[in-house]
């Protein structure tokens, strides 16, 4: 849970009168995030995000997280649309941080169900390859870009900042990790399609209505360019296991199917796909690793288990 940035009604109010979205009623705090501070704010105009930004996020590339969501709304998809303030600017200043207003999306993510990986369904991974599919057609035409700071070209960097510390963690960790790197940069392939990506496409980041539809995509700030196998492939990561980390076939197949119902991949990112699900593993291994290590012990962030994704990764590299 978080919330590192407190607002008091009148500062809302206050903050709402540069914008044309009508008066505060009340506002809720979101306590699910973990990067920046949220609030629902509900107006005499009806409901919107107020989002204030942490310091994790850097501010000169706030403008290519905000852009491309708004570039992604006007092109039908189904995220959150920033607003412009009475100045014509989609990002304000509030309490010394950069902020943003977005409209409100409805439906819900599957995580706000106990044990919902095992309430994902072959319906839910249709949807999430469709939506995919359509948010990578739709990014082709943005003209902004954004180097993954988490990427492949990155994660033998990444891990030597704590490395060491797996040796007292799990034995021979290190040894595997290096391992898989070094298999990754020597078979990674950089020349096919990619694009502005969300590369972050989660159960807690998508919501869908009462009929298993897609209703919304949200937190687009891990979006990057990339590889939009290496996309899809975070998503295979993220859906197709069950909560006792067992590889769902008919998840993946559905999510294959609705992905290729909008776009089609080629034979070339078809064959890469398992390296590709190989190497978001990796990612979120390091990540989940580097937060367990490094978040402050007193801390109310919810550290995420390393193992889950040790597990994965292993799964994906005894299938090449």
């Amino acid at each position: 849970m978080a919330v590192y940035t407190r607002l008091s009604t009148e500062e809302i109010k206050q903050h709402l009168l540069n914008y044309k979205i009508g008066e505060l009623i009340e506002y809720t705090e979101i306590i699910e995030g973990i990067d920046n501070s949220n609030f629902i704010l509900e107006t005499t105009s009806g409901k919107f995000i107020l989002t204030v930004f942490e310091s994790r996020i850097k501010k000169d590339e706030l403008p290519f997280f905000i852009n491309f969501k708004s570039h992604l709304a006007k092109k039908g998809i189904c995220c959150p649309k920033p607003l412009e303030n009475n100045s014509g600017n989609i990002i304000s200043d509030l309490k010394g941080k950069k902020s943003c207003i977005v409209t409100f999306l409805k439906g819900s993510n599957l995580k706000s169900f106990e044990g919902y990986q095992d309430n994902i369904t072959d319906k839910h991974c249709f949807e999430v390859g469709k939506i995919l599919a359509q948010l990578h057609q739709a990014s082709m035409g943005f003209e902004s870009s954004r180097f993954n700071d988490l990427g492949n070209t990155v994660w033998k960097e990444f891990f030597a900042k704590f490395k060491k510390l797996t040796q007292e963690y799990q034995k021979n960790l290190q040894l595997e990790i290096e391992d898989n790197i070094s298999f990754l940069k020597e078979n990674w392939v950089s020349n096919l399609p990619s694009c502005p990506s969300h590369l972050d496409l989660f159960p807690d980041n998508v919501f869908f209505d009462d009929k298993s539809e897609v209703s919304g995509v949200i937190d687009f700030y891990f979006a990057a360019n990339d590889l939009v196998i290496y996309d899809f492939a975070i998503a295979v990561n993220a859906w197709c296991f069950d909560k006792d980390n067992n590889f769902i076939e008919t998840r993946f197949d559905k999510m294959l199917a609705g992905y290729e119902s909008v776009r089609k991949f080629s034979l070339e990112e078809k064959n890469f796909l398992t390296i590709a699900c190989l190497g978001a593993a990796m990612r979120f291994l390091l990540t989940r690793l580097h937060d367990m290590f490094f978040t402050p012990k007193d801390s109310i962030v919810n550290i995420k288990n390393p193992q889950e994704y040790l597990a994965k990764l292993r799964f994906f590299r005894s299938k090449l």
